[in-house]
């Protein structure tokens, strides 16, 4: 039986509130996104030997598009398996403007405002004190 498993079984988790599945699916869609814009954007500014040029820029869409379908795969998970707001990929997702992703810029912004709701930050805190619980037992 893995970690997981047990976990599951030995702690009774609060509800998920809306607006942590909201952040998680905004999450999941943005990092599809980036992972597409990461592919199109050199494509899409100038074909050919320049193309290799612009491939840099889409270095950060295409990491950011791996940490947000990670991020949103443990969010959306039962058991969550995120002790604490990723608060981190909500400025990544603002900082993304500077590759001309809007998307990325609204999702991040609402991602902050999220995070900031005292229900939201409950939640987080009800899970890290779960898992803190389960790791001194074990």
């Amino acid at each position: 039986m893995s970690g997981d498993q047990s976990l599951g079984r030995s702690i009774a988790y609060p509800q998920k509130p809306g607006m942590v599945q909201a952040i998680a699916i905004m999450c999941l869609v943005d990092g599809i996104l980036n992972l597409l814009w990461a592919v199109a954007l050199p494509i899409i500014l100038v074909s050919g030997v320049v193309t290799a040029l612009c491939i840099p820029i889409s270095v950060y869409p295409f990491v950011l598009g791996l940490l947000e379908i990670i991020h949103a795969a443990r969010l959306l998970s039962e058991p969550v398996g995120v002790q604490r707001p990723a608060q981190y990929l909500a400025v990544m997702q603002i900082v993304n403007i500077v590759v001309g992703n809007l998307v990325s810029l609204i999702i991040g912004i609402l991602s902050l405002v999220f995070y900031s709701d005292s229900r939201v930050r409950a939640y987080f805190r009800t899970i890290s004190a779960s898992f803190q619980a389960y790791a001194s037992r074990v």
